[in-house]
């Protein structure tokens, strides 16, 4: 059954039936309205959203595009927006934007093509003046989850990648280590946010930062097993610790390691970020940060939606989460015992 069976059948236009139906009918006689509504009601008849959201350019849809689906990192993230949705009548039509910005701008396009309502943005690359032509400008309500754009009319939910590595490495510094490696993923708002709190932490502690202890990758295993081996090769004398920006980054670090018959942590401590599920099966059990991804996912969804029913865009603002540092196996002091558990950020 379609929107066109309804008009013939109650011998009206198409446009009648579309007016009555998304209850724009001035206009309308009582009469045939009523009649539309019988025949809309006997035959079962259920718009579709994606029809309705061509004829209002409103829909109860909004849009998710993220870096990567195949990282752990995001299921619980899309999960919250999932949940927070669901629970206030809206669907979501998921992207995967695969670590390229033209990927990224095609979802972009598609979700703006069929009328979403809004869109929440895990961006890989804030192509700033693009997205602000494409969505800023025409008045799409727009979030940005684990990232900070200055976007006029934008939202965003993260949490301070800065401090959370600085608190990573002032806890290895305070261990006793003093060569400690920093293996980095993609260029991104994340990265450049813990780089910074590496840094940072370093100076505080007035370390010189030794460009031989930095190594870049992508956000896998396989790229994290690289670059530990690159790390070794520019490091004879070793170094005692390595934080790595993701998680899977640091699960590959581990496999190098240990094909190389280097102990981990006796000889080596490793640390991670994003506290994925494999990080507590792997062994040694990885030290972490955890963020609340799912938290965020529902933070975001609800920033949104909040935004898209209010017409204020202007109060959506900035939402900052505080992430948990999670003490494994794979840290330990220069002279152990290690330490395991959690510790919660504050301030």
């Amino acid at each position: 059954m379609t929107i066109t069976d309804i008009a013939r059948m109650a011998d009206v236009s198409v446009a009648t039936v579309s007016r009555v139906i998304n209850k724009k009918d001035k206009g309308v006689g009582a009469g045939t309205r009523k009649r539309i509504l019988e025949i809309v009601e006997a035959q079962g008849f259920q718009p579709s959203a994606v029809a309705r959201g061509l004829a209002t350019k409103k829909s109860k849809i909004i849009g998710l595009v993220v870096q990567d689906l195949l990282n752990p990192y995001y299921p619980r993230m899309v999960k919250g927006v999932e949940d927070e949705a669901g629970d206030r009548g809206y669907h979501v039509v998921l992207c995967d934007g695969n670590n390229s910005e033209p990927k990224e701008l095609a979802c972009l396009d598609f979700l703006k093509e069929h009328y979403v309502s809004g869109i929440i943005y895990n961006s890989f690359n804030i192509a700033s003046e693009k997205v602000l032509d494409r969505f800023v400008l025409e008045g799409i309500p727009l979030v940005f989850i684990d990232a900070k754009a200055e976007l006029p009319g934008s939202g965003c939910v993260y949490v301070d990648n800065e401090a959370a590595m600085h608190r990573m490495v002032g806890e290895l510094l305070a261990m006793g280590h003093k060569r400690i490696g920093f293996m980095a993923g993609f260029d991104s708002h994340s990265t450049r946010g813990r780089f910074k709190g590496y840094l940072r932490a370093l100076e505080d502690n007035q370390i010189p930062m030794d460009p031989h202890l930095l190594v870049e990758g992508a956000s896998t295993i396989e790229s994290g097993c690289q670059a530990m081996e690159e790390l070794l090769e520019r490091n004879p004398w070793r170094m005692s610790a390595v934080v790595c920006c993701n998680d899977l980054m640091a699960i590959g670090a581990l496999q190098a390691l240990e094909r190389r018959g280097i102990r981990v942590p006796e000889e080596i401590s490793v640390a991670g970020f994003d506290d994925i599920e494999m990080s507590s099966v792997v062994k040694p059990r990885l030290t972490t940060i955890s963020q609340p991804n799912y938290e965020m996912g529902r933070a975001s969804a609800r920033m949104l939606i909040e935004a898209i029913e209010s017409g204020d865009k202007k109060g959506m603002g900035n939402l900052v989460f505080d992430p948990e540092m999670v003490f494994r196996e794979s840290v330990a002091p220069v002279h152990p015992p290690a330490m395991v558990g959690r510790r919660k950020f504050v301030g």
